[in-house]
């Protein structure tokens, strides 16, 4: 997200959460003088030494966030271990924390510019930091779960703030820079997690991966208060109510859609589903209403309905080895655990290295040609996962993981295109939050599906849903879950080319 737009849209009707991006810094840069005294200052820009050190106070929430959303990964086989518990159970350490940002992200946002932007921002930072202490000292399972929806919490207040703050303090002609500079942070976030957790579980024990946030967020804390401007509320948002029915139906309709995919081999999870079903019937009429929370007009639109599917295809299948491969590299290769998350750099390496010569290729061609290859290259990935005979060695382990950052790469760039083709230049902004929606709710839906995979496979060979993991033919067990998952993941891969589809090229022209 970047900036919310503070004016009245074309049709008269006050923008929501999501209606934000470079248009709405436009239109933000341009208030009128009668506006002014309604929306957030435009004078809040910075310049010098504390503009860059109010760079650096902000985006230490990213790279916290960033970081959390992949170092618990490799500290998950060592917490099975000291809780003597199931993946079922150990994986509701990553989803609960996903979820959570996904759930209240719109809520986020709106009551920042209700009550002020760096306020929130900077308790959105204090909450993740104590959320981080908690599960430091969390005595057991349900307290680490617990603190990790603390820290989803104050994640999702970063999220939805701080983009739109550096937005608002950079001038202009910087604005670009910084906002690409953001980007890193998220990349530098993401890269150093694996690694980090590893050599830090394996010195240090799993609870050092949130002992590192206490200072980093210390920082934040300081830094924005000392060198982040204040920003006053929107008025012109504040003036209008809150939409309380759609913040609480969309967290129910993730959350239960979540539960019931996790607990699908079960009644429950289908009765779960159904409700799904209910209550987002119920979010689709509740949000046609004006001051709707989340605007849902953009899904209209074929190629962006489709391209959204075909990305939440893309993240679920990135989280099924970033979810399964720490426990599959320590108990098939009996791997040190700092070894675990240095064998998983090889994809975010060769997605760093594709993903610019893939944004050049669909410059070329068009989305199409290299958003299907990716797929494909996704499909013949998991495929090697699912047949491999016997045991796969570290060599093959890092080929396949490289393979699928390939894949990664050259999937995003003209996804993102498709999506941001199909609708008119003035909503790109709406549709890039939607994206980070889409995001979130899929790498959460990706643990759980794992989850449920490995269960469904254990049913099926007659181990029950959850086999003990201190059996010794337990690494059995889990290759047989392992290989299910991925050949469904494979799935995955087909349903992401199907969905695949080239934007109408007159379309955006026609609705700018």
């Amino acid at each position: 997200m970047t900036v919310l737009d503070y004016k009245r849209g074309r049709n008269g009707h006050h923008k929501s959460f999501f209606d934000v991006g470079d248009v709405g810094l436009e239109r933000y840069d341009k208030v009128t003088t009668s506006n002014k005294s309604l929306a957030a200052p435009s004078d809040a820009s910075l310049s010098g030494r504390a503009l860059w050190l109010g760079f650096a106070a902000a985006t230490t929430g990213t790279f916290m966030v960033n970081v959390d959303s992949s170092v618990v990964n490799v500290a998950l086989p060592v917490m099975q271990h000291h809780f003597g518990l199931p993946i079922a159970t150990l994986q509701w350490v990553v989803t609960a924390y996903l979820l959570i940002i996904t759930g209240i992200l719109p809520v986020a946002g709106q009551v920042a510019d209700r009550m002020g932007r760096r306020g929130i921002f900077v308790a959105g930072i204090v909450l993740f930091t104590m959320g981080s202490l908690f599960c430091a000292l969390a005595p057991g399972i349900g307290w680490l779960i617990a603190a990790r929806v603390f820290q989803g919490i104050g994640g999702a207040a970063i999220m939805a703030n701080v983009m739109a703050i550096i937005a608002i303090v950079f001038p202009p002609e910087q604005r670009g820079q910084a906002l690409g500079l953001i980007g890193s942070v998220v990349a530098a976030g993401t890269l150093a997690g694996p690694p980090l957790g590893g050599v830090l579980t394996a010195a240090l024990g799993w609870r050092s991966i949130f002992w590192i946030n206490i200072p980093i967020g210390v920082w934040g804390i300081w830094g924005s208060f000392r060198y982040l401007p204040k920003f006053a509320p929107n008025l012109l948002i504040k003036q209008q109510p809150f939409d309380w029915i759609g913040a609480a139906l969309f967290l129910s309709v993730t959350s239960l859609l979540q539960f019931g995919l996790m607990y699908i081999h079960t009644w429950l999870g289908w009765l779960l589903v159904g409700l799904t079903v209910v209550f987002l019937w119920g979010f689709v009429r509740a949000e046609k209403r004006d001051n709707s929370l989340v605007p849902l007009r953009l899904f209209g639109i074929r190629a962006f309905s489709a391209n959204m599917v075909a990305g939440m295809a893309y993240w679920i299948l990135m989280m099924f080895p970033a979810f399964l491969l720490p426990f599959y590299l320590r108990l098939e290769l009996k791997l040190p655990i700092g070894w675990i998350g240095i064998s998983l750099i090889p994809q975010a390496l060769a997605m760093i290295v594709v993903s610019p010569w893939g944004g050049k290729w669909t410059d070329r061609v068009g989305v199409l040609l290299p958003a299907r290859v990716g797929m494909s290259i996704f499909f013949v990935v998991d495929i090697l996962f699912a047949v491999w005979p016997h045991v796969i060695p570290l060599w093959g382990i890092w080929t396949l993981l490289a393979a699928q950052g390939v894949s990664a790469g050259l999937f995003s760039s003209p996804n993102s295109a498709a999506i941001l083709a199909a609708v008119k230049r003035s909503d790109t902004g709406l549709a890039s939050s939607l994206m980070a929606t889409q995001r979130n709710l899929g790498r959460a839906m990706g643990v759980g599906l794992a989850s449920a995979l490995l269960s469904i496979v254990w049913i099926f060979h007659g181990l029950g849903p959850t086999p003990s993991h201190t059996v010794s033919q337990y690494v059995l067990w889990f290759r047989w879950g392992f290989r299910g998952v991925f050949w469904s993941g494979a799935g995955f891969s087909i349903l992401g080319m199907i969905t695949t589809i080239r934007p109408d090229p007159t379309r955006r022209i026609q609705r700018t």
